[in-house]
C-alpha cells in the first residue's frame, strides 16, 4: 500500500458532494501539479516530444472543460499519440502520467465519478514517485520524501481547500 492510498481514504465521500465539472477541473489540476513537481522539472527529465505533447493536451483538456466537443480530446488520435509516448521517451514516471491522462479521458464519457477523480489523482502521485527513484518504495520512505508529501498534501488542499466542497465557487 501506498502513503496515497492512506491518505486519501477519506477523499471519496467528498468528492461524492462535488459537481462533475468540478471534478475534471481537481482531476485535471492534479495532472497539471503532478507534471510541476517532476524534479529538477518536467523539461529536464522528459523528451522534448513529450513536453510539447502534455503542455499541447492539458490546453486542449482545458478547452474541453469550456467547450466539450470529442473533437479536442478523446479521439483515437490522440490516444494513440498519448499512448505511443512510452515507446519514445523512458523517464520514470511517463506510464503514470500516461494512465492518468487516459483516465481522465476516459472517464470524460460517463458522469466522471469521485472514484474517476481518485483513479487520476492516484496515477498523477505515482508519476511523482516514480520520478523520485525512491528504493524501496514502503509508506515510511514515502514520508521521507518532501515532494511526495508536498503533492499528497496540494491534492488535499484541491479536495478540502477553501470552496472546493462547502459552496462550490464559481469554478464548479
Amino acid at each position: 500500500m501506498l502513503l496515497w492510498d492512506e491518505e486519501s481514504e477519506d477523499w471519496e465521500e467528498a468528492l461524492s458532494e462535488v459537481t462533475p465539472l468540478r471534478r475534471k477541473r481537481i482531476a485535471l489540476a492534479g495532472i497539471a501539479m503532478a507534471i510541476d513537481s517532476v524534479r529538477p522539472s518536467f523539461d529536464e527529465v522528459f523528451a522534448h516530444e513529450t513536453v510539447v505533447w502534455f503542455q499541447q493536451a492539458l490546453r486542449r483538456c482545458g478547452a474541453e472543460l469550456e467547450r466539450p466537443s470529442s473533437e479536442l480530446i478523446g479521439t483515437d488520435e490522440f490516444l494513440d499519440e498519448l499512448h505511443s509516448l512510452v515507446d519514445r521517451d523512458s523517464a520514470l514516471g511517463l506510464a503514470s502520467l500516461v494512465m492518468a491522462v487516459s483516465t481522465y479521458v476516459d472517464c470524460l464519457e460517463g458522469e466522471f465519478s469521485a472514484e474517476c477523480t481518485l483513479d487520476v489523482l492516484s496515477a498523477s502521485y505515482e508519476a511523482v514517485l516514480n520520478s523520485e527513484r525512491i528504493g524501496r518504495v514502503t509508506p515510511e520512505a514515502e514520508r521521507q520524501n518532501e515532494n511526495c508529501v508536498r503533492v499528497i498534501e496540494m491534492q488535499r488542499e484541491l479536495i478540502f481547500g477553501s470552496s472546493a466542497v462547502a459552496g462550490e465557487n464559481a469554478l464548479g
